[in-house]
């Protein structure tokens, strides 16, 4: 039988509803539409730079949940993430802009990453090793960001801008 702690659980959803928020206004600003006239009928789909992941993507092992949102809208992004435990960890990831790195590693339980990074050129890396902890990383434009959590119930709010 599982337990489930409502004070975790409402900062979860808390959590979740933000970025919710953030993804409608990426797409809202943004403006995405595609035309029949973008591809030609004789033209063969080939692999593109362009990366675009509208869906959120769960993974299940077990009992233990881990669940990454991954949005990237730009040039040359990418996001890699390893998450091991024995409960639930969290990563949301949007990247708007071209040449962004994200690099994820949530090792202990109910870890939780929001990642919003916008403009081009934004290094961002993470080691959460521990429980409960928090990072919250907005960076916009030609920054970086390192951060080791070794321990339980850290909080990062960190924002860049570009000068």
């Amino acid at each position: 039988m599982q337990y489930i702690n409502s004070g975790t659980n409402t900062k979860f959803f808390r959590i979740k509803g933000m970025f919710a928020f953030v993804v409608l206004c990426c797409l809202h600003n943004n403006n995405l539409y595609a035309q029949t006239s973008d591809l030609k009928s004789t033209d063969d789909l080939v692999e593109s730079p362009l990366s675009l992941s509208l869906s959120p993507q769960v993974i299940v092992y077990g009992e233990s949940q881990s669940i990454i949102n991954i949005g990237q809208f730009g040039l040359n992004n990418t996001t890699n993430i390893i998450q091991t435990g024995n409960a639930s960890n969290l990563s949301n990831v949007i990247q708007a802009g071209s040449n962004n790195t994200a690099d994820i590693t949530q090792l202990g339980a109910g870890n939780i990453v929001n990642l919003l990074q916008e403009n081009n050129n934004n290094s961002f890396e993470i080691i959460q090793d521990g429980f409960d902890n928090v990072a919250n990383v907005n960076q916009l434009g030609e920054q970086s960001f390192i951060v080791q959590q070794i321990g339980n119930e850290m909080v990062i709010n960190i924002t860049q801008y570009q000068e």
